[in-house]
């Protein structure tokens, strides 16, 4: 018998608990239920006592306005009532009060916590979306932000009214929105910003985002992470799938325009066959190693091209069309705008932009041809009409230079290990009319770093390689790598750190200890740093080194390439061998003498070679600000030393 007793308790308790996980409204009622209960036993002990309770009514009514108002209590006469008054009045304060506002704060804590997830589905038209979180996420929320001129004209383009951005993240939370406010360029924009829960892989979270609606999609890279058998470019392929699978239940749908980064190079065309939108995919491994390489030909040229790919920095590339200017000489065109350099053109055929960057001045602008055009912002883009002339200029005066080059192997010094080697290696075995000396020193074990360079073998004469197994954050091992004797050396940011701040400390504390390395030598080679976070560059400010982003530099291009698909193929241009490529040139180069010169007259000179003068690289100096000047006042009389070089835009054949 007490056996059975306990599971008809048990048996109550089940139910009631089951009653209580149903939600507020089943607890309401419960809660009800209890109010009422006690109202009809309060009603039913009082109703003895005689008026005004006399009745089974008005007893239950009396004992209900005591559960619900603790002031009735006064108005009570004789013991019996006052009793049964009080112990009602107690219940009220524990089932009637305490129990609806810990539903209704449960309830609500339960409904801020669920908006917070962002698991609530978005309606929106024509707006910016992000799938996924990495480290390029908010650079390229920031870039999207700053661009106010590409902005206005992506929103005229698609008639949209204000700029709705949407990021969809693994994971929302006040982790996500903090690390947004305290982004310099967002800070209290980020209020604008909407974040979703969701995975990019998942058809049910892209419609949460309302993907198929968005005017733009960007993917970036997430990092590589411990599992092996899906890498990150696996994910972008099968976001890419979702989204296509997803625009074929509504045939009608127009597929929206996405920009995805993939890593290895080889899935760059399972990417494009995987949507049949508009596509444009970076190659962030290819771009990166080309900028390293480029880098390595030209040292200095980071800064440059720092500064061109980003919106928040002085200068930009803008690609627009410009009817007026139809039926004009290049050479008219480029003496029309005075605060800005024109580059070339980008035609468009079959989908495709064609770039023409440094082109004679002879050329004239024709219809569906877009200027490219560096400059500060969309207001310097601005030409005076009183320069104009329909005269066609003759151009290539004198003979073109050829590129600077060295008969000598170039020596290399890399310390460090990333997705980012392979392709820098592949890159340098492209440059035909020059050979390398490359010394690998990392932890990876040598097979490992083979089986990733075999294509080495199909160019043996251009690169050759010497693999080094050591820890060059040690001191005795740096010494050992012979740093003073080699041209250039870089410093790869280690992929086998999950932290940012993990691998750019072994960068720089390895860079500390190289600089006491290269303190004794007699020539100091040329030095570049891979970082993986922006904050860090301040800390190494004071040392003779240059430093690329890699974070920075691709969520540039991404922001960039979503506002303005054009830009993506210019990049491709100036990143690649051969054809237009931003490269230093010495003041004899041109016969100018050291003192003044105006910016134009530069400009004049390099036409007469061929080429597009695009600034100044001028010679460190305690009070000067700033020794790259790009795109600079076109008046402005510049004092040149020996030490000084031109950036220019050049052409190799």
């Amino acid at each position: 018998m007490p056996l059975k007793k306990l599971r008809i308790r048990q048996k109550i308790l089940f139910t009631l608990e089951r009653q209580l996980v149903k939600g507020a409204q089943f607890q309401l009622l419960l809660v009800a239920a209890f109010i009422g209960l006690i109202s009809l036993v309060g009603g039913l002990l009082v109703m003895p006592s005689g008026p005004p309770t006399s009745t089974f009514g008005e007893s239950v009514w009396w004992a209900f306005l005591r559960l619900s108002d603790p002031g009735y209590l006064g108005d009570d006469e004789g013991g019996w009532r006052r009793f049964i008054s009080t112990l009602i009045t107690v219940a009220g304060y524990v089932v009637f009060l305490g129990s609806l506002v810990a539903i209704i704060t449960t309830w609500m804590n339960r409904k801020i916590r669920h908006l917070e997830q962002g698991l609530t589905p978005v309606t929106a038209n024509n707006h910016l979306l992000i799938l996924g979180w990495s480290n390029r996420t908010i650079h390229i929320a920031a870039e999207i932000f700053q661009s106010v001129g590409r902005i206005k004209r992506f929103l005229i383009r698609f008639g949209a009214r204000k700029l709705q951005l949407i990021i969809l993240s693994e994971e929302v939370g006040p982790f996500q929105l903090q690390e947004l406010k305290d982004h310099p360029i967002i800070g209290k924009r980020a209020n604008e910003i909407v974040l979703r829960t969701g995975l990019a892989i998942d058809r049910e979270h892209l419609r949460r985002v309302d993907s198929l609606n968005a005017s733009a999609i960007i993917i970036p890279s997430l990092a590589y992470g411990k599992r092996e058998l899906i890498s990150p470019d696996i994910e972008t392929i099968k976001c890419l799938l979702s989204l296509n699978a997803e625009a074929s239940l509504h045939r009608r749908h127009k597929l929206p325009y996405v920009v995805a980064e993939i890593q290895d190079e080889y899935k760059v065309k399972a990417a494009y066959r995987a949507y049949s939108g508009p596509l444009e995919v970076v190659g962030s491994n290819t771009i990166i190693s080309r900028l390293m390489a480029q880098n390595i030909r030209h040292p200095g040229l980071s800064e440059v091209y720092n500064e061109i790919l980003s919106q928040i920095v002085n200068n930009n590339l803008f690609c627009q069309n410009f009817p007026d200017l139809i039926g004009y000489s290049l050479g008219s065109i480029k003496k029309a705008f005075t605060k800005a350099v024109v580059m070339g053109v980008v035609s468009n055929s079959s989908d495709r932009y064609i770039p023409k960057l440094n082109i004679p001045e002879s050329h004239i602008l024709e219809k569906g041809e877009r200027l490219v055009v560096m400059a500060r912002n969309s207001e310097d883009l601005v030409w005076k009409t009183a320069s104009l002339s329909k005269e066609v200029p003759t151009s290539f005066l004198r003979s073109p230079l050829a590129p600077e080059e060295t008969s000598e192997t170039i020596r290399v010094l890399i310390l460090g290990w990333n997705e980012h080697v392979p392709s820098l290696i592949k890159e340098l075995c492209s440059y035909e009319e020059e050979t390398y000396f490359v010394r690998l020193v990392a932890m990876r074990p040598v097979m490992e770093r083979e089986k990733e360079l075999q294509f080495l073998k199909e160019n043996p004469n251009r690169v050759s390689l010497e693999h080094v197994v050591a820890d060059y954050i040690r001191e005795s091992e740096i010494q050992k790598t012979g740093a003073e004797t080699f041209d250039h050396i870089l410093m790869i940011s280690s992929d086998r750190m999950e932290e940012e701040e993990e691998a750019d400390a072994r960068t720089m504390v390895g860079y500390v200890l190289l600089e006491e390395v290269l303190e004794k030598a007699k020539k100091r080679p040329s030095v570049l740093l891979e970082l993986a976070d922006p904050s860090n560059e301040s800390l190494i400010r004071r040392y003779q080194s240059e430093v690329i982003i890699s974070p920075m530099v691709l969520s540039h291009l991404l922001a960039g390439i979503a506002l303005q698909r054009e830009l993506s193929s210019i990049y491709n241009e100036l990143f690649t061998v051969g054809g237009a490529e931003i490269i230093f040139r010495e003041i004899c180069t041109y016969g100018i003498s050291p003192g003044e010169i105006a910016f134009h007259e530069i400009e004049s000179l390099a036409a007469s070679h061929g080429e597009t003068a695009l600034g100044l690289a001028l010679q460190p100096k305690p009070r000067r600000k700033n020794h790259l000047l790009l795109n600079p006042d076109k008046n402005r009389k510049i004092v040149l030393s020996e030490q000084d070089r031109l950036v220019v835009l050049t052409t190799v054949y």
